[in-house]
C-alpha cells in the first residue's frame, strides 16, 4: 500500500478554492429558486388578481394589491411608539431635576424719602412738643427830618408747633425660617420696612390731612399766592408766570417746584411760541422751569376741590420736620403678638418704631396752583 502523499497548499489558494466552490453551489440553487418564484408569481397573479380589462398591465394590478395589503396591515397592526426617559415624569427622571431658588428677592424699588431731603430737620431732644417762634410782622422804619420825632415800631410773632407722633410696625418669623432660608430674610424685611416708613413719612408731610400731621399740600393752608385752575391739565404758561411773580422774589431764594409726576406731565406738554417745551431739559434729572428746579413728589395730590397741586418755594427754609427718635429696630423673643406667644411658638419678632413731627411753617413763603374750590 502506497503511503499517502502530503498536499501542500497556501492560505491564498485555500481561500480561492472555497470561494469557487461556494459560487458553483449557489448557481444551481439560485436558478432553481428563481424559477420556482416566477412560477408562483404567475399563478398568484392569475388566481388572485384578474385584470379588470384586457389592456390593464398585470404589474400595475400587482402593485395595487401590494398597496392594499400594506394599508390593511397598517390599520390593523398595533404600532409600538418610543417611550423615552424624561423629566416631566418623576419616576422617569423628573425627581433628579431640582428647582433652584436664587439667593435674592426681586422687587421694585419704591420712591421714598423725599420729605427728608426737602424739609428742615430739627432734633427734638427730650421734648415731646417744641414751639418755634416765627415772624408775623416785621419792624417799620421811617425817614425823618431834622429835629423831628421818630415814629415807634414793633414786631409781632407767631408760633409753629412740632408734636412728636409715633409710627410703628412689627413682623414675626419662625426661628426655622431665619435659620434655613438662603436669603437674609431679616435684612430684606428691614429694607422693606425702611421703605414703608419713608413712604408713610412722605404721605404725611406732603399730603397729610391732620392725622396726625398736616402736609405741605393742604387745602386749609393759606399760601402767599394762589392761582386756581379747573384741573392740572388746564395749567397755562400764564398761570406759571403768575406763580413765579406772585410773591416776593426774596422768598424764592433756594426755591424749587414740588408736584406730582402727573402734574409735571401736563406742564411738560406746554410749548412756547416757537413750538419748544417750556421745561428746560424735560427728560433729565436737572430739569428746570423759570430756572427753578423741579422735584417730583409721588405723594403730592393731583385732584381735589381747593387742593394745591403745585407749590413753589424753599421748603428747607419754610417748613420743619421734627426728629424725636429715628427708626429703631428691636428683636423680640418673649412678647405676645395678636394673642400669640413668641416664646411658646419659638417665634422671633422684629419691632420697628419711629417718632417724628411736622409743621408746614411759613406758608406765606409759598406760591401755589390749586384746583378750583
Amino acid at each position: 500500500m502506497e503511503e499517502p502523499k502530503v498536499l501542500s497548499i497556501t492560505t491564498e489558494e485555500m481561500e480561492t478554492f472555497a470561494v469557487k466552490a461556494i459560487d458553483k453551489a449557489k448557481e444551481g440553487f439560485d436558478e432553481s429558486l428563481d424559477e420556482k418564484l416566477d412560477e408562483k408569481f404567475e399563478t398568484f397573479k392569475e388566481s388572485m388578481v384578474p385584470a379588470k380589462k384586457e389592456t390593464e398591465d398585470p404589474n400595475e394590478v400587482f402593485g395595487k394589491l401590494i398597496q392594499y395589503q400594506w394599508a390593511k396591515q397598517k390599520n390593523s397592526t398595533l404600532l409600538k411608539t418610543l417611550d423615552p426617559q424624561d423629566e416631566a415624569t418623576a419616576a422617569d427622571g423628573g425627581t433628579l431635576v431640582p428647582t433652584i431658588t436664587r439667593a435674592e428677592i426681586v422687587r421694585l424699588i419704591e420712591v421714598f424719602g423725599d420729605a427728608r431731603r426737602s424739609f428742615r430737620q430739627m432734633p427734638m431732644g427730650k421734648a415731646n412738643v417744641i414751639t418755634l417762634p416765627g415772624k408775623l410782622t416785621g419792624a417799620t422804619v421811617t425817614r425823618v427830618s431834622e429835629n423831628t420825632a421818630i415814629t415807634d415800631t414793633k414786631v409781632t410773632l407767631t408760633t409753629y408747633t412740632l408734636t412728636a407722633q409715633k409710627v410703628a410696625a412689627i413682623v414675626a418669623f419662625s426661628s426655622e425660617l431665619l435659620e434655613d432660608n438662603i436669603v437674609d430674610m431679616a435684612s430684606y424685611v428691614n429694607e422693606l420696612l425702611a421703605e414703608a416708613f419713608g413712604t408713610e413719612e412722605d404721605d404725611q408731610m406732603f399730603a397729610g390731612t391732620g392725622s396726625p400731621h398736616t402736609g405741605l399740600f393742604n387745602a386749609s393752608s393759606t399760601y402767599g399766592n394762589t392761582i386756581s385752575v379747573a384741573a392740572h391739565a388746564d395749567i397755562t404758561y400764564k398761570n406759571l408766570v403768575d406763580v413765579t411773580v406772585g410773591i416776593k422774589q426774596s422768598y424764592l431764594r433756594g426755591a424749587s417746584w414740588k408736584m406730582n409726576r402727573a402734574v409735571y406731565g401736563s406742564i411738560a406738554k406746554i410749548l412756547d411760541s416757537n413750538g419748544n417745551p417750556i421745561v428746560v431739559n424735560p427728560g433729565e434729572v436737572r430739569r428746570t422751569l423759570f430756572e427753578y428746579p423741579i422735584q417730583l413728589i409721588e405723594s403730592a395730590p393731583t385732584v381735589g376741590a381747593g387742593m394745591p397741586v403745585l407749590v413753589l418755594g424753599n421748603t428747607n427754609q419754610n417748613s420743619f420736620m421734627g426728629i424725636k427718635r429715628e427708626m429703631t429696630a428691636t428683636v423680640l423673643t418673649e412678647a405676645t403678638i395678636d394673642g400669640v406667644s413668641l416664646a411658646a411658638n419659638d417665634l422671633v419678632g422684629l419691632r420697628v418704631t419711629k417718632r417724628d413731627a411736622f409743621s408746614v411753617g411759613q406758608v406765606l413763603g409759598y406760591s401755589a396752583i390749586s384746583i378750583n374750590a
